[in-house]
């Protein structure tokens, strides 16, 4: 995916490789990791943290990430937070 623009993006379809323009915030969501995965917090007090996914609780919709750096333990929303699929190193970790 790349971010063209403050509302809009690219994305590169897995399977096929085929690139998709112009697509909407309107049709992305994101997506959560796995207990222990790599998650950024996207938006709130502790946006740009990187960590892991410690616990998710989808009944209240919050969640704990762990991180990386202070090794905190803090709580967050589930929207607050997305999947991180990229390389640590981008973000100074």
């Amino acid at each position: 995916m790349d971010v063209v623009g403050p509302y809009t993006c690219e994305i590169s379809m897995d399977g096929s490789r085929e690139l998709v323009q112009g697509v909407s915030q309107d049709f992305l969501e994101t997506a959560l990791p796995r207990r222990g995965g790599p998650v950024l917090v996207l938006c709130g007090k502790h946006k740009g943290v990187y960590g892991s996914l410690v616990e998710k609780d989808s009944d209240r919709e919050t969640g704990v990430v762990k991180d990386s750096d202070t090794h905190a333990l803090l709580n967050v929303g589930l929207e607050q937070i997305a999947e991180f699929t990229g390389d640590p190193n981008d973000l100074g970790y």
